[in-house]
């Protein structure tokens, strides 16, 4: 999971810096009626993408450590593993969703604090401080959701050498794939 995470975080964090560079390339822009402004434009479907880019790899941590911490759950109930295993599942789904959750909030504040920034309704600058506040609370949760990650991930791969090992024990070593042929009398 760490390697995808990585890919969609580097995705969306140019997302995020493009959304955020042409949105301050189109405030300079002249705007009103019959003039054609096309940098707001491309910031208005450029940050729309980038709102459910952003929505979508939030979702998917999340959905990772719902995942894995059920399976971490049922693995430590099954196989009679000590309670702190499942403890520390839950601790790092903890860690994460704060920023998981943190994020999408930020995202539609700031999208919707573009919607009347768009119409004239407010003064823009807000939308560019919650822009700016966005773009740097998301790198710093995309570090944190790293390491959280990869934490997880290590924790997975010592549940799983556990419950292997048990298995070892009770049943011996497990058949092999692909059985070597008998040897036939008949030629």
């Amino acid at each position: 999971m760490h390697r995808i995470f990585l890919g969609l975080a580097v995705t969306n964090g140019s997302l995020l810096v493009a959304s955020y560079v042409v949105g301050l390339i189109s405030m300079g822009e002249v705007r009103g009626p019959g003039i054609k402004d096309h940098w707001h434009t491309i910031h208005f479907l450029l940050g729309l993408l980038t709102t459910l880019t952003t929505l979508l790899v939030h979702s998917i941590v999340y959905t990772y450590f719902l995942g894995t911490g059920k399976w971490v759950k049922e693995v430590v109930r099954a196989y009679r593993m000590p309670d702190w295993v499942e403890a520390q599942a839950k601790k790092n789904k903890k860690k994460a969703f704060r920023f998981e959750f943190s994020c999408m909030v930020l995202i539609a504040i700031t999208a919707w604090g573009g919607a009347p920034s768009d119409t004239r309704g407010y003064n823009p600058i807000w939308h560019l401080f919650f822009s700016s506040f966005t773009l740097a609370y998301n790198f710093a949760a995309f570090a944190v959701e790293y390491v959280v990650i990869v934490a997880q991930a290590r924790l997975l791969l010592e549940v799983k050498a556990r419950a292997d090992q048990q298995r070892l024990e009770l049943y011996g070593a497990e058949p092999t794939a692909n059985p070597p042929e008998l040897k036939s009398s008949q030629p």
